[in-house]
């Protein structure tokens, strides 16, 4: 069993929170100007507050979500467990969808592995890390493929 931890920042969480609450509240502003009569003839104003506005409530919700928060993947033989805040998510191999590398130019300074199961993504980042990076990922591999190889041959015969 291969373990993994991926720490996230508090403060990048509350700073995104704290931008996105005033991005709110700056657009809300800019429409209270125009639906008071103050700046009654400019529409393009009362858009952009709109899109201001609710891209500062986008910001403010998406900080919630349980991949903001430290994340704990457990990969085993036969399922890999995903430890969350709200709790613990189990997926077989078989419900993966698609294991992704992502490596960039200097490859020793960090990598991502891409793990898509239905309609989650988890995006695990390794910095500094590339045995490690490349150790799970051929783990994945290895188990993910054997099960998609299964099914081909199966629906070929």
């Amino acid at each position: 069993m291969i373990r993994y931890h991926v720490k996230r920042s508090k403060k990048s969480r509350r700073t995104f929170r704290y931008f996105g609450a005033f991005l709110f509240l700056f657009g809300a502003f800019l429409l209270f100007l125009f639906f008071s009569g103050m700046a009654a003839k400019h529409v393009i104003g009362a858009i952009l507050g709109t899109l201001i506005a609710l891209y500062g409530a986008y910001l403010f919700i998406h900080t919630f979500e349980e991949d903001k928060y430290d994340i704990d993947y457990e990969f085993g033989d036969t399922e890999m467990v995903v430890k969350h805040r709200k709790g613990e998510t189990v997926y077989t191999y078989d419900q993966i969808d698609s294991v992704d590398l992502v490596v960039p130019e200097n490859e020793m300074i960090y990598s991502l592995i891409l793990i898509r199961a239905g309609k989650k993504k988890y995006l695990i980042p390794f910095s500094y890390k590339k045995d490690a990076c490349d150790q799970i990922y051929a783990h994945l591999m290895a188990r993910v493929t054997e099960k998609k190889l299964k099914e081909e041959i199966e629906s070929n015969s």
